[in-house]
């Protein structure tokens, strides 16, 4: 294994970006094992999918290492998704456009003064071109 280049993200020139299909986050031990699996990671900002939590128990997803969380949740036994942003990571929020079915996010904002569109999808299982149009339709819409 070899040692961090000295240009990597921990140096401050570059953000580490993770994606995972969580398949469910609701038991207390394996969303503690999530957690602790990414906090080793050093991921800057995460996008998680299928997390199964009701919108109340996103909060859930703030450890102590996390600084935001920006999510959009259909029920505790389906879909889900969410975007977290550690702590000591700048990101200034300006918009959300969550899916009121628990496929997707998008989140503008700043990411260390960059203007950034974070969207975070969790499609269906089929092909479903209404499904990514509406998805399209939503971001277009930031900018309109």
């Amino acid at each position: 294994m070899q040692n961090a280049p000295e240009n990597s993200s921990r140096k401050g020139l570059g953000l580490t970006f993770t994606s995972w299909n969580v398949r469910g986050v609701n038991d207390p031990v394996k969303r503690r094992k999530v957690l602790t699996h990414l906090k080793s990671l050093s991921s800057d900002v995460i996008f998680l999918q299928e997390t199964h939590l009701k919108r109340d128990f996103h909060i859930r997803l703030r450890f102590n290492w996390v600084g935001q969380v920006y999510h959009s949740s259909f029920s505790a036994k389906a879909r889900g998704v969410a975007i977290l942003i550690r702590k000591g990571v700048l990101f200034k929020h300006h918009s959300t456009i969550a899916d009121k079915q628990g496929r997707y996010i998008i989140v503008t904002g700043e990411l260390q003064s960059i203007p950034v569109t974070l969207l975070n999808v969790y499609g269906p299982n089929y092909d479903s071109p209404d499904f990514f149009r509406k998805v399209t339709r939503s971001y277009t819409s930031l900018f309109e």
